[in-house]
C-alpha cells in the first residue's frame, strides 16, 4: 500500500493548495451570478425574499402564485439573503439573491480541501475540489450558485464531517468547539431544508464510530454534547412553535404531511417516482458527460483500498458518508438528483485519494 502520510505535512504545500482552491474554485463561484433567468424553485424562493423586504414580515415568508404563507420549509435561508440585502451586504437583484449560495459553496470547497488534506495531503485536497467542480449539474441544475437550498446543505454536511473527524481525533485535547460547530451546521441544515438535515447526525455518528475506539469514546464523552444539542434545540424550536400557534394543524399538514410524507410516497409529485437505481444511473451519466468516469471509479477503488487495506479510518468514514445515504435514499420512491448533492463531496474525495496515491508512487517508488 502507498503510504500517504509523507504528503500531509508540508506547510508550504498546504498554503499553496489553499491558494489554488480559493483562486481557482472559490472566487469563480461569485462571477456572473446574474447571467441566467430564475426558474422553478429559485423563482419561488426569490419571491419570498422580495416579500420579506417589501412587507417586513420575517417570520412567515410568502409564496407564489397567491402570496400565501410559505410553510414548505423553514425560513433561515430567506432570512440570510434578505438580512444581507437589508444590511447592504448584497445588492437587491438576481446576483444578490445568489450571493449567500456562492459563499456557502466556497466554504464547502474549503472544507473539502481540509478533508482531502487529512486523507492524503494538499494534492488530495486540491484534487478533491477539482473533482467536485466537475459535476456540471451540481453547479448549474438546482445548483450551488443558485438561490436554492442545496449550497447550504452541502456546506453543512461537509463542515459537519470535517469537525466530526477533528472531534474524533482530538483525544484528550479540548474538542467542545468541534461539537458546537457540528451543532451549528445541523441548525443551518435543519432550518434551511428540514428533514434533509436528518442524515447529518447519522453521518457524524458514522464518522466518529469509524475511528478505532470512537464509539466507546463517544459514549464516555456524551456530556460534551449536552450544551451543543441544547443550543441547537433552542435555536430550532421557536419558529416551529410560532407557526404552530399561528396556523395550527394547517402548518404541519403542509410542512410534514404534504411536503415530506406525501412527497416521498410519490403522491404529491408522481413525476418524482424513479426506480431504485436512479441515483447511481444519474451519477454515471453525469460523469460520462464530464469525461470523469474513469477517475471517479478509480477514486472509489482507492478510497476502499485506503480505508480497509490501509486501515485509514477517515477514508472509511468518507466512503460511508457517501454510501449510507445513497442506499437509504435509493430505497425511497420519490427521487430528485439534487437530494444527493450533500454526499457528492465524499465521492469527489476518492479522486483526491487516488491523486495522492499516484503522487506517492511517483515520488516514493
Amino acid at each position: 500500500m502507498t503510504d500517504l502520510a509523507p504528503l500531509r505535512y508540508s506547510r508550504g504545500a498546504w498554503i499553496a493548495g489553499l491558494v489554488i482552491v480559493i483562486a481557482a474554485f472559490c472566487v469563480p463561484m461569485f462571477s456572473g451570478l446574474a447571467q441566467w433567468e430564475m426558474r422553478s424553485d429559485e423563482a419561488i424562493y426569490s419571491y419570498a425574499v422580495d416579500r420579506i423586504l417589501e412587507t417586513g414580515e420575517w417570520l412567515t415568508p410568502r409564496t407564489i402564485p397567491d402570496d400565501g404563507p410559505f410553510y414548505e420549509k423553514p425560513p433561515l435561508k430567506f432570512w440570510l439573503v434578505a438580512g444581507a440585502m437589508r444590511l447592504g451586504l448584497l445588492p437587491v437583484n438576481d446576483a444578490g439573491m445568489r450571493g449567500v449560495d456562492a459563499l456557502a459553496a466556497a466554504a464547502a470547497f474549503l472544507y473539502l480541501f481540509l478533508i482531502g488534506c487529512r486523507l492524503g495531503g494538499p494534492i488530495a485536497g486540491v484534487t478533491s475540489v477539482l473533482a467536485l467542480f466537475s459535476f456540471d449539474d451540481l453547479l448549474h441544475e438546482h445548483g450551488l450558485r443558485s438561490n436554492n437550498m442545496e449550497a447550504a446543505l452541502v456546506v453543512a454536511y461537509t463542515g459537519a464531517v470535517y469537525h466530526a473527524m477533528r472531534w474524533a481525533d482530538a483525544g484528550e485535547r479540548p474538542r467542545r468547539a468541534h461539537a458546537i460547530a457540528i451543532a451549528g451546521w445541523f441548525v443551518l441544515a435543519f432550518l434551511t431544508k428540514f428533514v434533509a438535515a436528518l442524515f447529518l447526525p447519522l453521518v457524524v455518528l458514522v464518522t466518529i464510530a469509524c475511528r478505532p475506539g470512537g464509539a466507546s469514546d463517544l459514549r464516555r464523552s456524551w456530556r460534551e454534547w449536552r450544551m451543543p444539542v441544547a443550543g441547537a434545540t433552542v435555536l430550532i424550536a421557536p419558529w416551529f412553535v410560532y407557526e404552530s400557534v399561528q396556523a395550527g394543524s394547517g402548518f404541519w399538514t403542509i410542512l410534514l404531511t404534504a411536503h415530506v410524507l406525501q412527497r416521498f410516497a410519490g403522491v404529491l409529485h408522481p413525476e418524482h417516482l424513479h426506480p431504485w437505481h436512479y441515483y447511481v444511473t444519474w451519477i454515471w451519466q453525469e460523469l460520462g458527460r464530464g469525461g470523469m468516469r474513469t477517475a471517479y471509479v478509480a477514486g472509489l477503488a482507492a478510497l476502499v483500498w485506503q480505508g480497509w487495506k490501509g486501515r485509514d479510518w477517515q477514508a472509511r468514514a468518507v466512503l460511508l458518508w457517501w454510501a449510507v445515504p445513497l442506499v437509504l435514499l435509493s430505497a425511497g420512491t420519490s427521487k430528485l438528483f439534487h437530494y444527493l448533492y450533500p454526499f457528492l463531496p465524499a465521492l469527489a474525495a476518492g479522486v483526491g485519494v487516488l491523486a495522492a496515491m499516484v503522487l506517492g508512487v511517483l515520488t516514493h517508488p
